[in-house]
């Protein structure tokens, strides 16, 4: 027997927004968050902007007592406070969680944390520094009883967890799940790490025209960081409690790359396994939010691969990607998507890919462009790719 997984708190840090109202505002207006880069001196790089989190304040969240600025990394710092939020978003008390005897905690980053390691070690650098200290530090720093697990597998990591923690209920090991994702790759290093392979922007005069999924004139992605975590429960406990239900989770499906092909074309599998996990047809998807990273390959591929998979009734579902507005957050971004599209769930509204002005003819889909779309939605996909060659694809709808 399995359980219905549905998703009831909602938790985001984003350079667009901490907190759901100011993150959905400026994907709907479609309104870019890319700025020159603050966090270090970038003056000697081919790529200077990024999705950056501004004016975020870890006391706001983080106990004093366990000294967030001085011995964690920021990563671990956005994932608290967008769990945080997502509890109470979720009207779930944490006093009643602490409780439990155990709560699954799972996470996704896509590497260690490069801005504990540049620095001089210290006696917490060793824990402070390893891609599990994340979903540790979530659950130190909320006092649960958990099992805790980290997936690490490039930006497909977030969708990833959602998947694994969803597994963890539709089993009926667990009755309610913390699950996301969280990264910050703000380095000097890291940022010349993906100058060498020359897929930054390098549009540094116009920052928030910089990132442009699907438009003809990209030259590139954008680095960002942020963390979004979303609360999990059963149908049947989150009904138990009267809890507001924003999606059910429908299916999901994870492929790699196919040696012979190309980077990202085992997507077209990861998107075939969601629908049959999901029991749904092409024709019942409302809506694709798209893995659009900018990306002169990634992009045309995707479209490529979405028509590939949805055949004739490509053409009729509207596409779009939210990284116009925030960059490419690394593990992050597929749970910002999904968060966007429980929010499109919620209002029927399909934020539109900022800054695609003139579609890529290579890309020819029904790309949401220019402003919002209103329309009834059910069922949305939610698409990801993510370096070292893996790809996932989540189908969620109404309950």
């Amino acid at each position: 027997m399995t359980s219905r997984v549905v998703i009831t708190g909602l938790g985001v840090v984003a350079p667009n927004g901490v907190g759901l109202d100011p993150f959905w505002s400026s994907l709907i207006e479609g309104r870019s968050a890319i700025r020159p880069v603050a966090a270090f001196d970038a003056a000697d790089l081919p790529c200077r902007i990024a999705g950056e989190v501004r004016d975020f304040d870890p006391a706001k969240f983080i106990d004093a007592r366990l000294k967030p600025e001085k011995r964690m990394s920021r990563a671990t710092q956005f994932a608290i406070a967008a769990a945080r939020m997502a509890l109470e978003h979720g009207g779930l008390p944490l006093e009643e969680l602490s409780k439990r005897s155990s709560v699954p905690v799972v996470l996704g980053v896509s590497s260690s944390a490069m801005d504990v390691a540049q620095q001089p070690p210290r006696p917490w650098t060793a824990f402070a520094v390893i891609p599990h200290a994340t979903a540790s530090g979530v659950v130190y720093a909320l006092g649960l009883n958990a099992v805790h697990r980290t997936i690490s597998d490039g930006c497909a990591s977030g969708l990833d967890a959602v998947g694994a923690a969803a597994d963890e209920i539709a089993r009926g090991r667990a009755e309610v799940a913390l699950t996301g994702a969280s990264d910050s790759m703000m380095t000097h290093w890291v940022f010349e790490c993906f100058a060498k392979l020359r897929g930054l922007s390098t549009r540094n005069d116009e920052p928030d025209k910089a990132s442009r999924p699907f438009d003809r004139d990209r030259d590139g992605g954008l680095i960002a960081e942020g963390a979004g975590i979303v609360v999990l429960e059963s149908l049947a406990h989150a009904s138990a409690r009267g809890a507001a239900v924003y999606a059910e989770i429908l299916g999901f499906g994870t492929h790699g790359d196919p040696p012979s092909g190309a980077e990202g074309s085992g997507l077209e599998i990861a998107m075939k396994l969601a629908l049959a996990n999901a029991s749904r047809m092409p024709g019942d998807i409302d809506h694709i939010t798209a893995h659009g990273p900018s990306d002169p390959h990634m992009d045309r591929l995707e479209a490529q691969l979405i028509r590939g998979v949805f055949g004739k009734c490509a053409s009729r579902i509207p596409v779009a990607s939210i990284k116009g507005v925030t960059g490419n957050p690394m593990s992050v971004g597929s749970v910002h998507q999904l968060i966007a599209a429980c929010l499109s769930l919620k209002e029927n509204r399909v934020p539109p890919t900022a800054n695609l002005e003139n579609a890529d003819p290579e890309c020819d889909l029904d790309l949401v462009a220019g402003a919002a779309r209103a329309m009834t939605l059910n069922t949305i996909m939610v698409n990801t790719h993510g370096f070292g060659r893996g790809n996932s694809a989540m189908v969620i709808g109404r309950v």
